[in-house]
């Protein structure tokens, strides 16, 4: 009833046939649990879409995870069936709508709880889709050419994490909104720099957006990507370009395989 009188009052109209609950526990659940509103019950569930993230009751990432790597891997055999008949720079365009937004999305969430497994599964699908765009879908005696200078201008799923991540708590520590996220930035008066959080638990320190938000701008910082001195287009532009330059690193000149450190950003990587 008090949800009934909530939606009355501020206007609102439940759809009731996609309404569903779902109890978070990692111990047994009430199988007797009953919720619903006007005489109709919910369907109780384990797993559902919510603002295109698919969220579970163990709160883990687990299904969102598998869901992009299902998609990438739909949109990468499209994209291989289309190569024929398409220039290379609108199958570019194409790997860039039908790929690189299960990436992006919501990816400073799920992006921090995915384990080492799961991330070489989707670097693996992505480096499939970025050959197909770039034409070297054949052997060159018998071996695969590296994929490394086929990844011009694009980030590997390792870096857009970092990308995304930094984009959006510098949205949020410039616009200090919403003020229940900017609260739990702490920021140096004197420095600008962040305060990093504690936590308790080493696991739940990685997986926190607060902890790597401000691990990164930090980072930034001393590679003089001063948040609070440029405009967001300048900070985007700025610290792709970093990322890059991490991302095309190599051993010697002319090694072309994919390193530890083209993968992390806190490498020993200065921008020229």
């Amino acid at each position: 009833m008090e949800l009934y009188k909530y939606c009355v009052c501020n206007k609102l109209i439940i759809n009731l046939e996609k309404c569903c609950f779902m109890e978070f526990s990692n111990e047994s659940k009430n199988n007797d649990m009953v919720v619903g509103i006007l005489g109709n019950r919910f369907a109780k569930v384990d797993r559902c879409r919510f603002l295109g993230v698919i969220l579970n009751a163990s709160l883990n990432w687990s299904d969102q995870i598998d869901q992009v790597k299902s998609q990438i891997s739909k949109s990468c055999g499209t994209i291989y069936r289309v190569r024929r008949y398409v220039p290379r720079k609108i199958l570019k365009n194409i790997y860039m709508v039908l790929v690189q937004p299960y990436l992006i999305y919501c990816v400073s969430l799920w992006g921090a709880s995915i384990n080492s497994t799961d991330i070489s599964k989707l670097f693996v699908l992505q480096k499939k889709c970025i050959r197909i765009v770039a034409g070297k879908t054949m052997k060159e005696n018998k071996i695969f050419k590296h994929t490394k200078p086929m990844f011009h201008n694009i980030l590997t799923v390792y870096n857009i994490f970092k990308y995304i991540t930094a984009v959006e708590a510098m949205k949020i520590l410039v616009t200090k909104s919403p003020n229940l996220i900017f609260d739990r930035f702490k920021i140096s008066e004197r420095s600008h720099r962040l305060i990093l959080p504690k936590f308790n638990y080493e696991h739940l320190k990685v997986k926190s957006f607060i902890y790597n938000g401000s691990k990164i701008i930090n980072y930034l910082l001393n590679h003089d990507i001063e948040y609070y001195k440029i405009s967001l287009p300048v900070f985007k532009s700025r610290l792709k370009k970093h990322l890059i330059l991490i991302q095309s690193k190599s051993a010697t000149d002319g090694d072309e395989t994919w390193l530890p450190c083209n993968h992390d950003l806190f490498s020993n990587v200065h921008i020229s």
